[in-house]
Formats: C-alpha cells, sequence, structure tokens
C-alpha cells in the first residue's frame, strides 16, 4: 500500500461513486489469464490481493483499485533467429529470395505458433481515487502505463473525467527557481539529488546524486543557464521524493516514523493492516500534494 511512484491526475468536477455500482462497474473488465494466442490481458484484480474480496476497496473517502497484466515473454532475439531459419530454407529450397510482406507473413506465423508455449510473466498496478479532494494517483514512474490504468478505469466507468494534475504550470521553471534561490515551499527542503540540462534541445546534462546542491558548482551551473528537470526534495521529514518538471514524482521514501505508526497490528490481522497502511499512505500522499499545488499558485498568474 506504500505507493513508491505517483502519476498525478485531477477529476475535473465532483465526483461520488457508490460501492456496489463501481464493484459492478469493475467486474466487467475483471483480469483473466492469457489464452493460447494472447500476447498480454489487462484487468481488475482484487485490491487487496489474498487478503481482500472485491476488486474495489473503500475505506476513508478514498478507493484503491488494482490492475493485473500478464504478458507472453518471446524474446526478440529467439524470433529473428528461426525467422532468419525459415528465411534462409525457403530461399535454398526454391532458389529466390523472400520478399518483405512473405517474410511479415512468416514472422506472424511463428509468432502464433510460438505463443501456446511462451512464458508468461505478471504485474500489478494501484491507483487510488481521493473522493474528497479529487484525486486520482496511480503508483506507476510512466505516464504510458498509468493511461492505460485510467484507459481500463475509463472503459469500466463508462467515463472518467480527469486531467494531469500538473498539466497548467511550467514546473521546470518552479523547480529551477527553488533551486537557484535555495528556497522551496514552506514545509519542503531540498534535498541532494538533481538534474540540471542545458536549454538547448541537444545541451549537456549534469546528474547530481548525494551532492551539497548549495554549493558553487550547482549555482555556477544555473547561472550559465541550465534548468532543473528534477530536484529532490524532503516533506516535513515524513516523505522523501523526487519532482521531475513532467509532474511525475518518483522515488517515494516514507520515514520510518511514519511506517511505524501501524506496526503494533499483528500480522495475523493482514487485511487489517493493508487496510490501515492504505489510510496513512494516501492521506500522506493528499497532504503533500495538496500542500505541493498550493505553493505553485494559481497558473494564470504564471500568465500574468
Amino acid at each position: 500500500m506504500w505507493f513508491s511512484n505517483l502519476i498525478c491526475y485531477k477529476f475535473k468536477q465532483d465526483i461520488s461513486y457508490a460501492q456496489d455500482g463501481f464493484e459492478k462497474a469493475l467486474e466487467q473488465d475483471t483480469f483473466r489469464p492469457c489464452g493460447s494466442q494472447d500476447l498480454s490481458t489487462f484487468g481488475w484484480t482484487k485490491a487487496l490481493g489474498k487478503h481482500g474480496h472485491s476488486l474495489s476497496h473503500f475505506s476513508q473517502n478514498a478507493i484503491l483499485v488494482c490492475a493485473k497484466r500478464e504478458e507472453k515473454v518471446l524474446p526478440a532475439a529467439v524470433i529473428n533467429d528461426l525467422l532468419a531459419e525459415k528465411i534462409e530454407h525457403i530461399e535454398i529450397e526454391e532458389n529466390r529470395p523472400v520478399k518483405k510482406k512473405e517474410k511479415d507473413e512468416l514472422k506472424e506465423n511463428l509468432l502464433h505458433s510460438l505463443l501456446p508455449q511462451a512464458f508468461k510473466k505478471s504485474s500489478l498496478q494501484f491507483a487510488f481515487i481521493d473522493l474528497e479532494k479529487g484525486w486520482l494517483v496511480v503508483n506507476s514512474g510512466s505516464f504510458n502505463k498509468a493511461e492505460e490504468l485510467l484507459a481500463l478505469l475509463r472503459k469500466s466507468l463508462g467515463t472518467l473525467p480527469v486531467v494531469p494534475a500538473f498539466v497548467n504550470f511550467d514546473l521546470g521553471l518552479f523547480l529551477t527557481n527553488w533551486l537557484t534561490e535555495f528556497n522551496p515551499p514552506e514545509g519542503f527542503a531540498i534535498g541532494q539529488d538533481a538534474e540540471l540540462v542545458e536549454a538547448d534541445e541537444n545541451g549537456g546534462q549534469v546528474k547530481l546524486k548525494q551532492h551539497d546542491l548549495a554549493s558553487d558548482e550547482v549555482k555556477n551551473h544555473l547561472e550559465n543557464g541550465k534548468v532543473v528537470t528534477k530536484l529532490a526534495f524532503d516533506w516535513r521529514e515524513r516523505v522523501k521524493f523526487m519532482l521531475q518538471d513532467d509532474g511525475s514524482i518518483k522515488r517515494l521514501n516514507y520515514s520510518e516514523t511514519l511506517k511505524e505508526e501501524n506496526a503494533d497490528i499483528p500480522k495475523e490481522d493482514m487485511a487489517v493492516k493493508l487496510d490501515a497502511d492504505f489510510i496513512l499512505a494516501s492521506e500522506e500522499i493528499k497532504l503533500l500534494l495538496e500542500e505541493l499545488v498550493s505553493s505553485l499558485g494559481d497558473p494564470e498568474d504564471m500568465l500574468a
């Protein structure tokens, strides 16, 4: 339940979901394993895994969901080697070159013949909806993967009126100003990791790890026109993270004090602990996001 990467969205209108209706909507797209000719499948699975009974978990104005992907593993190198053998065999036996269209057909037939015996791998992707403030947060470091989950949720619910949370802000400008002035928003402390790039598209990059970001070296980079694309923060000594100029939040690291708040719940009550951890983590994330967005001000002011 401890989200490690965040792709955040905001609902464009007030939302209200009833648990029974929401659950029935997700049941339309329940996960199923790959069939013999499926390259991959994607659907909803139990939000609390083996410790739960439903696809959605409603708890304190938040809804936890989990999507599962299963895909066949067909290494490209293996496919290419087998294809090359088939092409060579035809060219020798029939004394003619194999053209592109025929190569594509051979490859397609090869894929279908190998799919039933291919290895499978699966992955889980969690997200939660905040019914109070209208957040939709996906535990992912990739916008593409987050959009896949949103597409599935939109298919199940029929509509999903959300937009990327930071779409109206030039986060690169904020990150650069905060580091240049070494003056982050209240409650946020600048960490020791950052990435700077030259404004030119073909410009160089500077990656700083465990570095004193207040040093003259960093100041020189900024004075020479480099802009900040990634910057580490410590929020109220409770959550450390990396904020990127595309709006993604990565490498969340929760303080031991925070994680120990539910340490007294016995392992025998795992469903209770998972619920408590979800409440704790989601509430922290919502507070962090609310303070972060508040520090950015009104996007209209940026255009003034």
